[in-house]
């Protein structure tokens, strides 16, 4: 196993560097092609380490190798939402119906609830994966049960009964929701978060397409455990984007999370709204905009997976600390996650 510390502000402490060893060594282990990248912001204190072979993306330090971020993209969607909502161009509680024609336009599942996974439509359904096993001509994201039309129609049906009343995790939701802030400014979901995030912050890494020179920078992925190991295909997101379409890399997560952990403080930011709890999940934690909100430790963070990737953001509300975890590994069974590594993170004093 082998690290590489690097430095933006003054050195890490030997504790740190001994904490990040012991945490990624068994996730590293059974996984033969890891590249991780891990970062610390601690104030304006910058720490990336990495693990793997550096060598096929010749000079690009571990803070610049680009990966599937997966459903951290989510909480991308969530910060259009709260820029349209701070310039009046939508309100929480405008019915998805007012977007969408195909819905009435005083249907009661709101852009809230396509924010918070409240909508009604569902996690995981087996007769519905079924179903789809025996269509092939309609066109669904992967990791989404519903095509565009088909979520609609769910919400037509359901929503009037489920809106509000339980968290399912929906990526066809927040894809919805993802849609919908795109046609508020004019352009396609790739074109809002250039517009309104990555241009703005500097993330010139962030996106969903790679020019020539990022591809030469892109991390391939993987699925799998040692012996068992399986080179993923690139992931393609046509519909709903929102719910996980993006890619990043450590340093421009840097810049959306300090962002965000000086909004958490300001409660006059008009992001601050997005780690307020809107729905509550159990007595520890709860949803905001996009974001879980983890009461007993004041986290709020978000996990991303794909096909061939895994991935952690989150940051303390009661002190200015930020973590991220990169990985080029499809979520899988195991004692020691991206998860698992970025929450014992945030934990340290």
């Amino acid at each position: 196993m082998t690290m590489l510390q690097q430095e933006t502000n003054a050195g890490a402490s030997l504790e740190l560097e001994k904490t990040i060893e012991r945490l990624a060594k068994p996730y590293l282990e059974p996984r033969r092609h890891a590249v991780v990248a891990i970062g610390i912001l601690r104030g304006d204190e910058k720490r990336v380490f990495g693990f793997g072979d550096l060598s096929p993306y010749g000079e690009a330090g571990y803070g610049e190798l680009i990966y599937e971020i997966g459903s951290i993209t989510k909480v991308f969607t969530t910060t259009l939402l709260a820029g349209l909502l701070a310039e009046g161009k939508v309100r929480l509680d405008d019915p998805v119906g007012r977007y969408e024609s195909a819905l009435p336009a005083d249907h009661p599942v709101k852009l809230r609830h396509l924010a918070t996974h409240t909508s009604g439509l569902p996690t995981a359904s087996l007769a519905k994966r079924l179903l789809n096993r025996f269509d092939r001509k309609t066109y669904r994201d992967p990791f989404c049960l519903f095509s565009v039309e088909e979520a609609l129609a769910y919400l037509r049906r359901k929503g009037p009964e489920r809106a509000g009343k339980k968290f399912r995790y929906s990526n066809a939701g927040m894809g919805l929701l993802g849609r919908v802030a795109a046609r508020q400014l004019g352009t396609d979901y790739e074109g809002a978060v250039r517009e309104r995030i990555a241009g703005p912050y500097g993330m010139k890494d962030t996106g969903i397409a790679l020019a020539s020179e990022q591809r030469g920078r892109a991390v391939p992925g993987y699925s799998g455990l040692l012996g068992n190991e399986t080179r993923q295909p690139d992931l393609v997101m046509k519909d709903f984007e929102g719910a996980g379409a993006l890619r990043s890399t450590v340093n421009d997560l840097f810049r959306f999370l300090s962002v965000h952990m000086a909004a958490s403080r300001d409660p006059a930011d008009p992001l601050a709204l997005c780690h307020r709890v809107h729905h509550e999940m159990n007595d520890r934690a709860g949803v905001a905009l996009g974001w879980i909100v983890h009461r007993t430790g004041k986290f709020v963070w978000h996990n991303g997976g794909t096909h061939g990737f895994s991935s952690f953001m989150g940051f303390r509300q009661d002190r200015p600390h930020g973590v991220v975890v990169l990985s080029n590994y499809r979520p899988g069974v195991g004692r020691v996650t991206t998860d698992l590594i970025g929450a014992e993170l945030l934990k340290l004093p």
